[in-house]
């Protein structure tokens, strides 16, 4: 437990060492009561759409069947790892219903802003100090200590989880690479503003690449996941959701 915890201090650590002083005068504002619109929509696994045409351009770019150009899908750029990665094959094998989010950017940021505020408080106890201290020492802690410390976090984000899933999902607010700076989603929120509706598509594709040589050729399934967010200000398009590994490029 004490070794987890230096981890999850370590990750809020990267995403709010930037921000810490821009968010500490700023005022928490109310955390919302109403939940986001949410529909979900059956659609065949051959439906060639726009967001199937976007994963498909993506797996061709990595398989050397298409146009590299098609790693610029990725949401938030390529890093370097995605430039260099290469897969030998690929074909679809299944498709989640389609999911759409529709709600309101000041709900989101709400909710980003008390997500990040309990996960500096959590990160000060953790360290040794309050709000404000630079006592930047480690303190083993016991594991019902640690949850405790914890817990105002971990329902932040279950908060979010619950009225927005959709968002929530995306922006990955119950895993620790949420705190990570290249996180696409907190990108996403700068552009967008503070104000105004915003709608979440998201799409999930099955993909199946047979990986290995000869007898120890096996099959891998895993979840490629699509995602298109629009506001009065922006229109992402359909992107790739990055894998959670963001490297620092």
């Amino acid at each position: 437990m004490h070794s987890r915890c230096l981890l999850l201090a370590t990750s809020i650590t990267i995403a709010v060492a930037s921000s810490a002083h821009a968010k500490s005068k700023k005022a928490e504002a109310p955390l919302p009561t109403t939940m986001a619109a949410v529909t979900d929509t059956a659609v065949d696994i051959n439906e060639k759409d726009a967001s199937r045409k976007t994963a498909e351009e993506y797996l061709n770019a990595l398989s050397g069947q298409g146009s590299d150009q098609g790693r610029d899908h990725l949401l938030g750029g390529a890093t370097m790892t995605a430039r260099i990665f290469t897969l030998e094959n690929w074909k679809v094998v299944g498709r989640e219903k389609h999911r759409r989010e529709v709600g309101e950017l000041s709900d989101i940021n709400a909710l980003v802003d008390g997500l990040d505020r309990e996960g500096r408080t959590a990160l000060a106890k953790m360290m040794g100090g309050g709000p404000g201290s630079d006592d930047m020492s480690t303190h083993e802690f016991s594991a019902e200590e640690a949850k405790k410390i914890l817990e105002p976090t971990k329902q932040k984000a279950a908060l979010f989880n619950k009225t927005h899933p959709v968002f929530a999902y995306v922006a990955r607010v119950d895993k620790e690479v949420y705190w990570h700076p290249k996180n696409p989603f907190r990108e996403l929120l700068q552009q967008a503003g503070a104000n105004g509706k915003y709608t979440m598509d998201f799409d999930l594709f099955w993909i199946e690449t047979d990986e290995g040589l000869g007898e120890s050729k096996t099959a891998r399934k895993w979840p490629l996941r699509v995602v298109r967010f629009v506001t009065d200000k922006m229109d992402t398009g359909f992107k790739i959701l990055p894998a959670s590994d963001w490297n620092a490029e």
